[in-house]
């Protein structure tokens, strides 16, 4: 069973965002899987790396579409993924130094923080977009 499964609540409106949401929660499973499974240091770090690379590419894009769409809460968001990138690089670096097989406890950080900010502060820019796109701004 997954971790984490898709719901439709996760959807916030904008089809390219719930994809990459998707994927990433994916990542997350895999990562999830590889830690509960014990299947060791290696494929940890690299199911560690595959989500870091990933949330790079995914907060780009959602960077991308604050430009075009000029979003005012744009620096707030932005220090969300800030504060975000930080701690999953402390994760990774305790990782490669093998000074901590990636826990549970940071997994459900990893879930949390996800869950939160797709209903959060991602659900906020998609309200802002529609209301571009009718015309109420």
């Amino acid at each position: 069973m997954a971790y984490i499964t898709w719901k439709e609540t996760f959807e916030i409106g904008f089809q390219l965002i719930d994809d990459q949401h998707k994927s990433f929660i994916n990542l997350l499973n895999e990562l999830h899987d590889a830690q509960s499974k014990g299947t060791g240091q290696h494929l940890i770090k690299e199911a560690l790396t595959k989500f870091i690379d990933y949330t790079h590419y995914h907060f780009k894009t959602e960077e991308d579409l604050f430009k075009l769409y000029n979003y005012p809460l744009a620096a707030e968001h932005l220090e969300e993924h800030s504060y975000f990138i930080d701690k999953v690089r402390s994760f990774q670096i305790n990782v490669q130094k093998n000074d901590l097989l990636l826990s549970l406890k940071t997994i459900d950080f990893l879930k949390d923080w996800t869950i939160n900010h797709i209903l959060g502060t991602d659900q906020q820019f998609s309200d802002f977009i529609r209301s571009r796109e009718l015309g109420d701004n």
